[in-house]
């Protein structure tokens, strides 16, 4: 077993982050740690919260290590993906259901995280109007998965010539 998925999931998960890092400076749409955080802490009870924070040292630092580990989890997410597409792969070439089936998977996946998120996607780091936002926030995901997609399957194809 080559690791031409685990490279491929890396540099796919990497260009994911680059994408959704560029859309939060230049649009202030909110990293989906920053959604997902928003969407799910009003219902944490306060005590649990605060206890919480004070493990973590802070505020800030807790979201600091959430930053963190939210992007290493993408990475590892990457890899693992990568990996699975070249252990169901098995070192064939890419075919149209493969792509297929991905970029399916990818949308499903939009789907189910603007029907699970859609109160949070009306926040905007740049003051966009709330339902300006959420339209923004929906396509910005859509963008991620579509990079992290495309530069998965484009990756792992061009990877997969090249070895032995």
């Amino acid at each position: 077993m080559t690791r031409v998925g685990l490279t491929a999931g890396l540099i796919a998960a990497l260009a994911a982050t680059l994408t959704m890092t560029a859309l939060r400076v230049a649009l202030g749409i909110p990293l989906p740690f920053e959604l997902t955080s928003d969407r799910f802490l009003p219902f944490v009870p306060v005590e649990g919260f605060v206890a919480g924070l004070g493990l973590l040292g802070g505020a800030l630092l807790a979201k600091q290590i959430g930053f963190y580990l939210s992007f290493l989890g993408q990475l590892a997410l990457g890899a693992a993906l990568g990996t699975f597409l070249e252990r169901r792969r098995d070192g064939r070439p890419l075919t149209r259901r493969t792509v297929a089936v991905t970029l399916t998977v990818a949308a499903a996946l939009w789907l189910l995280a603007v029907a699970v998120l859609w109160p949070a996607l009306r926040s905007n780091y740049e003051g966009a109007p709330p339902g300006g936002a959420a339209v923004l926030s929906a396509l910005g995901l859509l963008a991620v998965l579509a990079v992290f997609a495309l530069s998965l399957l484009g990756a792992y194809a061009a990877l997969a010539r090249r070895a032995p």
